[in-house]
């Protein structure tokens, strides 16, 4: 079976950080080389800025610029997918998520800007890629659910904005990267519930639930619908609340 393609990046990405040529580099995939070359150029230039203290502001302005073409480009090119359960995102999104390790180094600011972008935006994906790599640096259940609560929050304000501007499909991919968020808090409240060393740490974790469930509906509640979907939001509103009541029951069955 072919090697899954972010395989290959993370391997190249790796050989070039220990010294190895760009061109090594693609000459050990051939067949991939046209989809590694974009990528693993970004990655060196970016690799490079980082042993400067400060980056050049000019650096900064190209380099950005590679990116959101490179995105733009691959936005055109990518036919839409059925989202999953948990956390849909394009295959060439997953890509990214290594190098952007790279430009957090670097201090692009395109990392940053993305953080803030919503799905219609372009850099949107990149905010999905990075969210990515911050589970994956999570250390332990608990951290990764703490993580997974807030970008939980991030799902209910994309939510919100994609409901007033009536963009109802990207609305129902938003609310299964929801759902996907709370399916995780539950099965880490599950799997830790009986265990007496972590019950201080679930105790705060179920403490920070409830806290944001009170924000999360209340501005669910009072929310704007322009989609031509009435009840979309009384939806939104009961796959939050059934996540988090699982959530908050599987915790508290420790604490009994």
């Amino acid at each position: 079976m072919a090697e899954r393609f972010e395989n290959i990046l993370d391997e190249c990405l790796e050989r070039l950080r220990q010294g190895e040529s760009l061109e090594q580099c693609l000459a050990r995939y051939p067949e991939r080389a046209a989809e590694l070359e974009p990528l693993l150029r970004v990655a060196t230039a970016s690799q490079k800025a980082s042993s400067a203290v400060e980056p050049r502001p000019e650096f900064k302005t190209r380099t950005r610029y590679q990116v959101q073409s490179w995105l733009q480009d691959k936005e055109r090119k990518t036919e839409p997918k059925k989202p999953s359960l948990v956390g849909w995102m394009p295959r060439w999104a997953v890509v990214v998520a290594s190098v952007v390790l790279i430009f957090l180094l670097a201090g692009t600011g395109t990392v940053a800007a993305s953080s803030t972008s919503m799905p219609d935006d372009t850099l949107y994906p990149v905010k999905l890629a990075t969210e990515r790599v911050q589970l994956r640096l999570s250390r332990g259940d608990i951290s990764k659910a703490r993580v997974n609560v807030r970008l939980a929050d991030r799902r209910v304000k994309e939510i919100l904005y994609l409901a007033k501007k009536g963009d109802s499909r990207r609305l129902d991919r938003a609310l299964l990267r929801l759902a996907g968020h709370m399916e995780v808090i539950e099965q880490v409240m599950e799997a830790n519930a009986d265990k007496p060393k972590v019950q201080e740490a679930i105790t705060a974790l179920r403490a920070l639930l409830e806290e944001r469930i009170a924000e999360n509906e209340s501005a669910i509640q009072g929310a704007t619908n322009n989609t031509d979907e009435p009840g979309i939001l009384g939806r939104v509103l009961d796959t939050y609340r059934q996540g988090y009541q699982g959530a908050l029951g599987s915790g508290r069955r420790g604490s009994n």
